[in-house]
């Protein structure tokens, strides 16, 4: 499911761009929770980072979309923002808030369409699968895309993750059938490794964040094809 914002202070346009994503939902199997505020003010008020696209208008009362967004992104560097608007001398301005795309008024579908398209494929290239772990304290969802490598002692699966370490239970291979397609791989048979962590290989080693994790004979030549596939993809 995607939760999208629509900062827009006409009606008409917001009911549109909602009927739009309806269609777009029936088209490809997509599921939308969507927010509309009509008053910028009260977007930024209520703003809780909790929106993977924003569609914002540019001209606007009280504050204007491109004073919002300079705001917005103090708060959220990385949130999809797509400007709705009918003043495209404001696209190159829009770079300086890392806009993902300009959409002039009036919307076409087509064009509403393709614009949604990119950013979905953009949040397939930085989000991960959710994972479900238990440990002694509690029970912790996290996204894959936050674990840096995931190690197993002693029966224990320990994931290393930007946030922490958490200890739990269960099978390396599962994890690793579960975590296809995100780009882990075997170093050895006791490392799984998030290869956008990778900072370097050295010798028999490859450093991963600030650990250094060994790479065993048997593995190398896969994990290090697993390695390019991966740098030569970005």
């Amino acid at each position: 499911m995607l939760r999208v914002a629509v900062v827009d202070d006409e009606k008409a346009q917001s009911d549109l761009l909602e009927n739009y994503m309806l269609r777009y939902g029936r088209e490809h199997d997509e599921e939308f929770h969507i927010t509309v505020f009509q008053d910028a003010r009260v977007f930024l008020r209520d703003y809780q980072a909790d929106f993977d696209v924003i569609f914002m208008d540019i001209q606007m009362p009280h504050v204007d979309g491109m004073t919002l967004s300079r705001t917005l992104r103090k708060k959220n560097s990385t949130v999809i923002l797509i400007f709705i608007t009918n003043m495209v001398q404001f696209a190159v301005e829009g770079y300086a808030v890392d806009a993902m795309d300009f959409i002039v008024k009036p919307v076409s579908y087509y064009r509403f369409a393709s614009s949604l398209t990119k950013a979905r494929n953009r949040l397939k290239q930085t989000r991960g699968v959710n994972l479900t772990i238990r440990t002694k304290e509690g029970i912790y969802r996290i996204d894959s895309s936050q674990v840096q490598y995931i190690e197993m002692v002693m029966h224990h699966t320990v994931f290393h993750t930007e946030d922490g370490i958490y200890d739990s239970t269960g099978s390396l291979k599962k994890l690793e059938e579960q975590l296809e397609g995100q780009n882990f791989a075997r170093c050895n048979n006791g490392y799984l490794v998030n290869l956008r962590f990778v900072r370097a290989v050295e010798g028999e080693d490859v450093l991963v964040g600030e650990e250094r994790l060994k790479i065993s004979r048997t593995r190398r030549k896969v994990f290090l094809q697993q390695l390019s596939e991966y740098l030569g993809g970005k």
